[in-house]
């Protein structure tokens, strides 16, 4: 499924409308440049999940993994920084992958093998790719890999 918005705000909907559906164990990978709104979408999701709309969410560049409790648990991972798999195997993410909240991975290409799956044992995902159009336009492409049975609804800004 292909959506494009428009502003920051509509990115912030179209992570809320995800968010929503999303269940326990879910992972998240979120492709895109710098600067192309895979933190805003995250914090979009987050809203879907029950976080509060007063908070906000930054992105983990430094801390790498940030935790938010909503009405799942809330894994915000940012590998920008991470050189090798090696590195990642030592940040424990094998148990957040699997656990019962939902995990986001900004810069997942940190964690393909060179077969371009991911590693990690991460099979069922929902991948995100985000392209710049704009200023503030982005086109975002959800699809879902390897989730038997399971559909997303077709976002709607409207």
């Amino acid at each position: 499924m292909e959506i494009a918005t428009h502003s920051r705000e509509e990115t912030l909907a179209l992570g809320e409308q995800l968010g929503k559906h999303l269940r326990p164990g879910d992972v998240l990978l979120l492709f895109g440049d710098l600067g192309s709104g895979k933190t805003t979408l995250t914090q979009g999701i987050a809203y879907g999940l029950g976080f509060p709309k007063t908070e906000y969410i930054r992105s983990p560049s430094f801390t790498l993994i940030n935790e938010y409790a909503g009405n799942l648990p809330i894994y915000h991972v940012d590998l920008y920084r991470i050189d090798s798999l090696e590195e990642i195997e030592t940040l424990g993410l094998e148990e957040i992958f699997f656990g019962a909240g939902v995990t986001l991975v900004e810069w997942p290409e940190k964690l393909l093998r060179p077969s371009g799956t991911p590693g990690f044992g991460i099979e069922e995902r929902i991948e995100i790719r985000i392209k710049i159009q704009g200023e503030t336009t982005r086109t975002f492409t959800i699809q879902t890999v390897q989730m038997k049975n399971r559909v997303l609804p077709v976002f709607s800004l409207q």
